[in-house]
């Protein structure tokens, strides 16, 4: 007997398995999927844009090997949706729902082919994954986090396929590899979460042949462009990711705590359900059972490498997000073992109720939550900031050659989307990111600006940069009859750095 039949044989006849045959519904999970799915397509098209989701659209309109940042695939593809749905905010949103799909899909494939004939355990754990805020918010505003997170689906999957009787899928498996680190660099944690794998369970006769290495050799030349970009501007992005952006006070005390806070972007119900799935699936993956050890590899190493990155520094998310993935599928297998419909539904249901308070954020204050901190603040005034900035352009000198321009490149990358093809705008000041790389102060001198901050990030215009700087007047932005914040904008004459 094969270790996924016998995985079915231990969940199945387990105390709950007969209310769980009785009760569940095989069509209820992906009925609901598909009206989740469908509420999303419907609130892309009236979401404002997320502050790094007009970012990466800027990275589109220059498309390049790389970039400061990141890889370039968000790029490439937020281009590829603008050329073919129009400069909308639709358009922008659509790449981040479109791979929600393709990776709930090939999840509820792979959970298949660890699990086979669990089509119940499948779509739960697809239908976990998607209404969990941390995937929810990651459905519909595109980021590099889309891509990376549905070829780290799509490249376990492959894997699994190869090492199960089909090796050729090795090479498609490097090619998802290296379309995942054009992605993200964080891709890179899941090759030596494989080869856990195959050293430590009964496949380690994979080490001894060709493909897996030839996977690995296709997906570092598909990445090799990326090395090209950095090598030809200081490693500045290696740099950046691996080094720069964690070099705070040592204060573990600090990072550690926001870590595990971090992780309730899943809600606390379903994070504890993941872990429990993860310990679960190490005692049976120890036991001989390689789909629960498979999940574990998968799950583990990229959970460990960012749990300890988090003593020294601040770690985001969505930054191990993917690690959930194969979690989740652990949690839900976990969670359909209990007997009590309670526990094994009440990790869903506060998930949901959570993401869906989110969405309703996006459009009305539902929650109190401070204005700075609250992620639907950049998604409104920013059609009234734009509208402001022309008023003003054709009050300067030469508004033909007046830009635009802030200290924040999200402010400056929101008031570049909403402002029009024809209005230039860049972000001047301390602080390196893909504006320092595209703009030149050179060819900015002699020319007049204006500069847009806000209350909630305010820095007052570098007036020894400018002949003068004198205020431009002031724009409140209300939510639902309450002022979340205010931009202040000024005139600046002759650039003279």
């Amino acid at each position: 007997m094969s270790d996924a039949t016998t995985s079915v044989s231990r969940s199945d006849t387990g105390p709950g398995a007969a209310l769980g045959r009785a009760a569940e519904l095989t069509w209820l999970a992906p009925s609901l999927f598909v009206l989740l799915t469908a509420v999303r397509l419907a609130l892309i098209g009236r979401l404002g844009l997320f502050n790094d989701e007009a970012y990466y659209w800027e990275w589109s309109r220059r498309l390049g090997l790389s970039y400061y940042d990141h890889p370039p695939a968000v790029a490439y593809i937020l281009a590829a949706s603008t050329w073919l749905l129009g400069p909308t905010g639709f358009a922008v949103h659509f790449p981040a729902l479109l791979f929600s799909v393709l990776t709930s899909l090939v999840l509820c494939r792979l959970t298949l082919d660890l699990f086979p004939g669990r089509w119940q355990l499948a779509w739960w754990s697809v239908l976990l994954l998607n209404v969990s805020p941390l995937f929810g918010m990651g459905a519909v505003f595109t980021t590099p986090d889309a891509p990376v997170t549905f070829f780290w689906a799509l490249t376990a999957w492959l894997v699994w396929r190869a090492i199960h009787g089909t090796p050729w899928l090795w090479y498609l498996a490097g090619l998802s590899t290296g379309l995942g680190m054009l992605s993200k660099y964080n891709f890179v944690l899941l090759p030596p979460a494989v080869f856990l794998f195959l050293l430590t369970s009964r496949h380690r006769a994979w080490l001894r042949r060709k493909e897996p290495y030839l996977a690995v050799a296709l997906a570092l030349l598909m990445f090799a462009p990326v090395v090209a970009w950095n090598r030809g501007h200081g490693w500045a992005s290696f740099a950046f990711q691996f080094w720069d952006r964690h070099l705070g006070p040592f204060q573990p005390w600090v990072y550690v705590g926001r870590f595990l806070a971090a992780q309730q972007t899943l809600t606390p119900l379903l994070w504890i359900a993941c872990l429990w799935g993860l310990v679960r699936s190490y005692r049976l993956g120890r036991a001989g059972n390689d789909s629960h050890w498979y999940l574990f590899c998968v799950s583990v190493c990229i959970y460990a490498i960012f749990g300890l990155i988090s003593i020294f520094t601040l770690v985001n998310p969505n930054w191990f997000g993917m690690g959930f993935l194969t979690m989740l599928v652990s949690a839900a297998d976990a969670l359909s073992a209990s007997r009590s419909w309670t526990v094994r539904l009440a990790p869903g249901a506060l998930a949901a109720l959570t993401t869906l308070l989110f969405y309703l954020q996006a459009f009305t204050l539902v929650l109190p939550i401070p204005p700075r901190i609250d992620f639907a603040t950049d998604l409104h005034g920013w059609s009234e900031v734009a509208l402001r900035l022309r008023e003003i352009r054709t009050e300067m000198p030469d508004p033909a050659r007046t830009f635009v321009f802030s200290h924040r490149f999200q402010e400056s990358a929101l008031a570049a989307f909403y402002g029009g093809e024809d209005l230039e705008v860049t972000r001047l000041g301390p602080g390196r990111d893909q504006y320092s790389e595209w703009t030149q102060p050179g060819t900015l001198r002699g020319r007049d600006a204006i500069y847009v901050s806000n209350d909630l990030w305010f820095k007052a215009p570098p007036e020894s940069s400018f002949r003068s700087c004198t205020p431009a007047g002031e724009l409140p932005v209300v939510r639902s009859g309450r002022k979340v914040r205010t931009f202040f904008f000024w005139r600046c004459l002759d650039y003279r750095e």
